[in-house]
């Protein structure tokens, strides 16, 4: 007859063994049936669930199990840098001025971002550009080199609605690099 410890360590490794028969089934139901599949949203990021490319919601930091009908996109919502450089433009007077910019953007609202472009900071990033070009238009090159803090604030002014739509919010922006490049002449 065993001892009750033979018997206890016999339990133990048929329980450990049937343990491991039910994972190596679950794998392979998994290659025939959808099942769902455990997936980690970081404390960094916010995940956007997707059904039928339709947000259903948004989720925080955690870990989830995510049916194969739905989709975990990830945002990170750290500031990110950016940087626009060398922009050749024309100032009011007719002057030519090359512009270096920097600075951070992060995402506000993940589910507009994920939903509203495909890329939707390359969409912001243009956005920035046009701006770029609009507020050196109409700035005369003294008032260029003199007041770079005129330059960056009509730009948020104008950034900001299309920030709104994108879900996301520019945190920094700063002029680096501005250097005169000549007068156009005119023939």
């Amino acid at each position: 007859m065993a001892s009750p410890g033979e018997i206890a360590a016999g339990a133990a490794v048929e329980l450990f063994l049937v343990i491991i028969a039910f994972a190596v089934l679950y794998r392979v139901w998994g290659w025939f049936f959808q099942v769902p599949k455990r997936q980690v949203v970081q404390a960094f990021q916010r995940g956007v669930v997707l059904r039928e490319s339709k947000v259903e919601k948004v989720l925080g930091p955690g870990a989830y199990w995510i049916t194969p009908k739905r989709r975990l996109v990830l945002c990170d919502v750290r500031p990110t840098p950016f940087q626009v450089s060398a922009q050749e433009l024309l100032t009011a007077d007719g002057m030519g001025v090359r512009i270096s910019l920097a600075g951070d953007y992060r995402v506000v609202s993940p589910a507009l971002f994920v939903s509203e472009s495909s890329d939707a900071f390359a969409t912001f990033y243009l956005e920035l550009r046009q701006s770029l070009r609009v507020v050196a238009g109409e700035m005369t090159s003294h008032d260029f080199f003199t007041g770079q803090a005129q330059l960056t604030a009509p730009m948020k002014d104008l950034l900001l609605p299309r920030e709104t739509q994108l879900g996301v919010e520019m945190t920094k922006l700063d002029v680096y690099e501005a250097v005169p490049i000549g007068w156009l002449r005119e023939v």
